[in-house]
């Protein structure tokens, strides 16, 4: 198929805006949510603080994986793109089987993190979960059908509020830490240690958006490595640093009896009562910012599958006028709005649970395409603007790959049946797979597999744009060093 097919989008936003849709990202509801659940609900104690600093492994390699894959290959719905390239035109085909249900149950925690936050605030508090879960859902799926550029701008004010509730928590929290609060660890067993590691990973999930803008960042190949950068380190920083706050400051028996909005309560202990509104807020908007970016990245990813014809091409459609992949945005959204009923009657930690086990999947597949892409696409690798020595590469991708499987099979002690629903869906992509190359090359004489293997023009331009971005970089670098070599002797 060629790119006249289908439409590319042309509005692109900047090293801001990218930093600032990451960082609402990967935050979330996570931090915020989570700590009180684990304690209340899985008898977990201060171990969940350790949980969170565990979670800076996988994230960091998740990270350096895809720095160097999208400097190197920059395509919207990256991890689509590098599954089938790198791996094989089925893994490709996995990702978009495995999303689609996913972000549908993302969604609805991230809505029943929002509900249950505003629920905090007495005005709202006689509002039923459903109907506020329907009351943040709808306007995100509006606002990202209106437009990439929009979305950055709401980002920017919403990111804002988030980072100022966070340091309203943080840092006066820090003088009211009491380390006897941390005392009495791994007192509950493994297996819900695991979970607590798992379930908080689930940050994991924000970074890829980097690499699904693609042909939305301006300069990708140089900016997809600095948003990551940068995002890195504020959401991480900040996600660590309040749920140690949040356990040091009061005891865990205290988020037994304040599960709902555990976070908010605690911050009535040493914050003034506005000051702890400001927080419920603060949470309340990593609803938004996510929800604000979950349909923009994950969209991104069936509309680029759409392009291949790996699902149907219908969803590869771009609104006329607000230029977004409308289709692919409302496939995600609808049958996530009706689940909303039975989804608010359950616990948050299952559904972040389910997710970051299909991140850490996907992070195995992701470690398999960053050690196939020297091999691959050696001039990309050996040119790109971002580049990881080889041996520290293969280093990267097997600590990913093992650092994955570890806490799967970690968390299969305490959540092996959902794990095993997982695996079973996996398993029916296969027929499903063949079933669509046949049916492909039956009724309209397309190749999937061929089509899957290779990347289209644009593409292809942007990515030799950057290698001879790189290359030219080396060459600078090496002129420099031959130049300075009579002064060195």
């Amino acid at each position: 198929m060629s790119d006249a097919e289908f439409s590319l989008i042309d509005e692109k936003i900047g090293l801001f805006g990218g930093t600032l849709l990451l960082v609402g990202n990967v935050i979330a509801m996570t931090a915020f949510l989570l700590p009180a659940h684990l304690i209340a609900d899985d008898g977990l104690g201060p171990e969940v603080a350790i949980a969170m600093l565990l979670v800076i492994l996988p994230v960091t390699f998740s990270i350096l994986s895809t720095l160097q894959i999208g400097g190197a290959m920059p395509a919207a719905g990256g991890s689509y793109v590098y599954g089938s390239r790198l791996i094989s035109p089925f893994f490709g085909f996995l990702l978009p089987w495995i999303v689609i249900p996913s972000i549908w149950l993302g969604q609805l925690y991230l809505a029943f993190g929002f509900a249950e936050f505003v629920s905090f605030f007495p005005t709202f508090d006689w509002i039923p979960m459903w109907a506020l879960m329907y009351a943040v859902m709808i306007p995100f799926v509006v606002l990202n059908v209106l437009g990439i550029r929009l979305v950055t701008q709401v980002q920017i004010v919403l990111v804002s509020i988030i980072i100022g509730g966070m340091l309203l928590f943080i840092l006066p929290g820090t003088l009211h830490v009491d380390t006897g609060n941390y005392s009495g660890m791994f007192e509950s067993g493994t297996g819900p240690f695991f979970l607590a590691v798992v379930s908080l990973s689930i940050a994991m999930h924000g970074f890829g958006l980097a690499t699904d803008l693609g042909e939305e960042l301006e300069d990708p190949v140089t900016n997809i490595p600095r948003v990551l950068g940068l995002s890195a380190v504020i959401s991480i920083g900040l996600m660590v640093a309040l749920v140690v706050v949040a356990v040091g400051v009061v005891p865990t028996e205290f988020y037994v009896e304040n599960r709902d909005a555990g976070v908010a309560y605690a911050a009535f202990e040493f914050l003034p009562s506005g000051g702890a509104y400001v927080v419920a807020f603060a949470a309340v908007v990593g609803a938004f910012t996510s929800l604000n970016t979950l349909y923009t990245a994950y969209s991104r990813q069936l509309m680029r599958a759409a392009r291949d014809e790996a699902i149907p091409l219908y969803f590869a459609k771009l609104h006329p006028e607000y230029q977004t992949p409308y289709r692919a945005i409302l496939l995600l959204a609808v049958p996530a709005l009706i689940l909303v009923p039975p989804i608010s009657q359950t616990t948050p930690v299952l559904m972040a649970s389910v997710l970051a086990m299909t991140s850490m999947i996907g992070a195995i597949i992701s470690s398999i395409a960053l050690w196939n892409l020297p091999k691959r696409f050696e001039r990309r690798y050996e040119y790109s603007i971002y580049k990881l020595p080889l041996p520290f590469l293969k280093f990267v991708a097997v600590g990913s790959a093992l650092v994955a499987t570890v806490f799967l099979l970690g968390v299969s002690l305490e959540l092996g049946w959902v794990l095993a629903i997982i695996l079973g869906w996996m398993v029916l992509a296969y027929p499903t797979y063949r079933y669509r190359v046949c049916s492909l090359e039956a009724n309209k004489d397309v190749d999937l597999r061929r089509r899957m293997k290779s990347l289209h023009d644009y593409e292809e331009e942007r990515a030799e744009a950057g290698s001879r971005a790189g290359q030219e970089q080396s060459v600078d670098t090496e002129t420099d060093v031959d130049s300075s070599s009579p002064a060195e002797d």
